[in-house]
């Protein structure tokens, strides 16, 4: 079909369809044309950066994990009619093979698809108006960095939410997801690119978002990619490639360039560990709803809250136990009096209100490292990675960790999993380290102790391709994804 080349109007035509309301201005009943590199910084802005509360990409992420169980409260409830924030995850708490449609039959969109789409396709005009813009070439430079970065960021995301898990033996025939090259409008069918084809785009974006930003030099805010974020999601792209010697590399650019401390955990603390006053923090943005479905009070019908395995894995000497998490304690009256204790995440709240919800932070660096150490056999680089970082998580005089019986990449991947919790990695940790089976209680509202089990298996690994997406595009291939039946019954 014949290609249409996007031109500054069709960038506004987008823009009214979506998020530019910011950037774009009435005057004389004209919208505002972005010519300059600070105007198309504006519109980079809004349109890839910026989260809008109805547009939270994966607010589910967290709960398909094995970081989180449900909680059902009897007895405590301040009303005969309460909410049951379990109702509105439950097709992802439970693995169902169509998660849109809720418990109810409801149809929820999935809206990952189309932001991470959007991001790429405003990312793609923005790269190829770069020399139509006004400006200087250090501005350019710049704008591309932030470009190819969030370019390969939305890369990543997709594919870890819709592709098949990455396997360095079979990444030419796996399917991952399209690659979209397009500037123009177009009805064009895409298909799954392999997961070879999709992580070299990605190596070619964040190492184009390198060059760029050591080609400016300088300092940038937290609230813009930048180099030493560049550095570490380059990091993170090559561990799940299992390519472990370039991984280490570019840790050790990431601490080149990114001189501050790690942020020191303190017993006391009056104050979020996402927030300006946390220095290791590299690049913040985005929103999250984790707030939404994870309560920290108990005057429900039911919530998701932290689970037992999760907080098995903190000693009493790890500060992460009450900096990360919120324990509150409940008193039920009725079937029978007791009391109960739950955690529920706070390392970032809408009541602070100085960064954004989501971050990349140097202590992804020193995991990343040592995880590469580990499968190369070097545990004593692994297990220095990793008392280094818990030099600011445990209290005072907290002997080394050691490697534990499980071995030392066992022992990495724990203390992973301790540290970035909840920050949207765990899904995607599961997937790369072979899909375990996992399994979730929905439990149930009127009988204390009863409940329906559900179990994960490996093809619910990946996410089905969202509806609108599956009746616009045809042509695209389909998983089999099997849907989720209690198996107690």
């Amino acid at each position: 079909m014949m290609m249409k080349k996007y031109n500054l109007y069709i960038i506004l035509f987008i823009c009214t369809l979506s998020s530019c309301s910011d950037f774009l201005e009435e005057s004389s009943q004209d919208l505002m044309i972005p010519r300059s590199v600070k105007d198309y910084k504006e519109l980079f802005f809004g349109e890839v950066m910026k989260t809008n509360e109805k547009d939270i990409p994966h607010p589910y992420l967290e709960y398909m994990t094995d970081d989180v169980k449900d909680q059902c409260y009897y007895g405590t409830r301040p009303q005969v009619i309460s909410n049951d924030f379990r109702e509105y995850v439950w097709a992802y708490y439970t693995w169902q093979g169509n998660p849109e449609v809720g418990i109810s039959n409801e149809l929820t969109p999935d809206v990952a698809w189309t932001v991470y789409y959007h991001k790429i396709l405003m990312t793609n005009i923005i790269l190829d108006q770069l020399y139509t813009m006004n400006g200087t070439d250090m501005e350019r430079q710049d704008l591309a960095g932030e470009a190819y970065f969030m370019r390969a960021f939305s890369y990543f995301m997709l594919a870890n939410l819709y592709g098949k898990p990455y396997h360095p033996a079979t990444a030419n025939e796996d399917l991952c997801v399209p690659l979209n090259k397009e500037i123009g409008l177009s009805d064009k069918m895409m298909k799954r690119a392999t997961n070879a084809a999709v992580y070299a785009q990605m190596e070619e974006d964040i190492n184009k978002a390198i060059q760029c930003f050591k080609a400016i030099g300088g300092e940038k805010t937290i609230f813009r990619p930048n180099l030493p974020s560049a550095y570490l999601l380059a990091s993170r792209i090559a561990l799940f490639q299992e390519k472990y010697d370039v991984t280490i590399l570019y840790c050790d650019s990431v601490f080149k360039v990114a001189t501050q401390p790690l942020y020191k955990l303190q017993e006391k603390k009056d104050h979020y560990f996402f927030s300006l006053a946390n220095k290791e923090i590299l690049l913040s943005y985005g929103l999250t709803s984790l707030e939404t479905h994870m309560k920290e009070d108990f005057r429900y019908t039911g919530n998701l809250v932290v689970s037992d395995d999760l907080l098995a894995l903190y000693s009493e000497d790890d500060l992460r136990l009450t900096n990360y998490f919120k324990n509150t304690i409940g008193n039920q009256t009725r079937p029978t009096n007791k009391q109960y204790s739950v955690y529920t995440p706070i390392k970032w709240t809408k009541n602070s209100a100085t960064v954004y919800a989501n971050a990349l932070r140097i202590s992804e660096a020193y995991l990343n490292r040592a995880e590469a150490f580990a499968e190369l056999g070097n545990t004593n680089k692994a297990l220095a990675d990793l008392n280094e970082l818990r030099e600011n998580r445990m209290k005072p005089g907290t002997p080394p960790l050691a490697v534990d019986e499980d071995g030392i990449v066992a022992t990495v991947r724990k203390e992973r999993r301790r540290e970035l919790a909840f920050e949207g990695f765990r899904w995607f940790d599961l997937r790369r380290y072979g899909c375990p089976p996992l399994t979730h209680t929905y439990s149930s509202k009127e009988n204390e102790g009863a409940g329906d089990v559900f179990e994960l298996k490996e093809k619910g690994y990946v996410l089905p391709i969202p509806k609108s997406e599956r009746e616009r595009n045809t042509e695209i291939e389909i998983f089999d994804r099997p849907n989720s039946e209690p198996v107690n019954n």
